[in-house]
């Protein structure tokens, strides 16, 4: 890590934003203002960033001039500039909790040996998986293949305009779809930049609806627009790293250690009888949003009863 730029290509920095609308949680108390901010973040375009936050500012001056204080690139998808890729969970660890279940309370030792075994297996597995998806001949992941198709659909309804041949500037007009909840508008095209007005083309760095219908107004492949990073070749070099095998303890040079006795923490026991109460050190990121869905009982799927008054249950 002494030369960092030898290891790694040139990175930005960019805030968590689940952790962002957690702290204006802890500033604030307001679980409607924090899905608000949530929201916020996942927003492409800066117009309607900045009328949410206009919102925000009429109901909470305070809270407002909070988030302006954080540099918008840092939290937004607005003021990204493409590099997150969509991507809002930006915390490495929030990524692979799913390898971790299991392992709470348990010593540091253990929790290290299970991180590394258990990574030490995933990742042989998703390599093997991308290398026969390239085998197969697929070229692209199948969540852009998805949206592209999606896209095909939705641009065979808009009416476009090529205002520049040679430096690809297009002016594409979208109708209103009610029962698609699509609200029509004219859009800016710009294929040899890959921008979009509607920047979903500059924040996913694939074609939106309206560059795909550009793209059909000339006879162009769509997928020549798509970013090189949503290529199955990309992902199995992510996954095709090895872990070297780790030998046997008795194998291990020795090293030398003041003597000291571990004590075990006897609060942490489970208790011999009795429904195993949760351990988990929660805070307000764990707060569930408030619905006004009834319960309803496991058996039957019916509300307002359980399993001792259930009137279905001997039937």
């Amino acid at each position: 890590m002494e030369r960092e730029e030898s290891l790694w290509q040139p990175t930005k920095h960019r805030y968590y934003l689940r952790h962002v609308a957690s702290n204006y949680f802890g500033q604030y108390r307001s679980a409607t203002e924090r899905r608000q901010v949530t929201n916020m973040g996942y927003e492409i375009s800066n117009d309607h960033f900045h009328e949410m936050l206009a919102i925000l500012h009429s109901v909470n001056e305070e809270g407002a001039d909070y988030l302006c204080n954080i540099p918008f690139e840092q939290w937004t998808q607005a003021y990204d500039g493409g590099l997150r890729y969509g991507h809002m969970t930006t915390n490495l660890a929030e990524c692979i909790n799913f390898i971790l279940k299991g392992t709470r309370h348990l010593s540091i030792t253990s929790v290290v040996r299970e991180t590394y075994f258990r990574l030490a297996a995933l990742f042989p597995k998703r390599t093997a998986t991308y290398k026969g998806q390239m085998q197969g001949g697929h070229v692209w992941c199948h969540k852009v293949l998805q949206a592209i198709n999606k896209f095909k659909a939705r641009a065979n309804t808009m009416y476009i305009v090529c205002h520049d041949r040679d430096n690809l500037w297009f002016r594409v007009i979208e109708f209103d779809i009610s029962n698609q909840c699509i609200a029509g508008g004219q859009y800016r095209v710009h294929l040899r930049n890959r921008t979009c007005d509607c920047r979903r083309f500059d924040a996913l760095r694939y074609p939106c609806a309206h560059a795909i219908a550009a793209c059909q107004n000339l006879h162009l492949d769509p997928m020549s627009y798509v970013d090189d990073v949503y290529k199955i070749e990309y992902m199995y070099n992510v996954w095709r790293h090895v872990f070297p095998l780790v030998p046997d303890e008795r194998k291990w040079p020795s090293v030398s250690l003041a003597p000291f006795k571990l004590l075990p923490d006897r609060e942490l026991r489970c208790k011999p009888k009795g429904r195993p109460c949760s351990t988990r050190i929660r805070n307000n990121m764990d707060i569930r949003e408030t619905t006004n869905q009834q319960k309803l009982y496991g058996w039957c799927r019916n509300p307002g009863h359980t399993s001792r008054s259930c009137p279905n249950r001997n039937s």
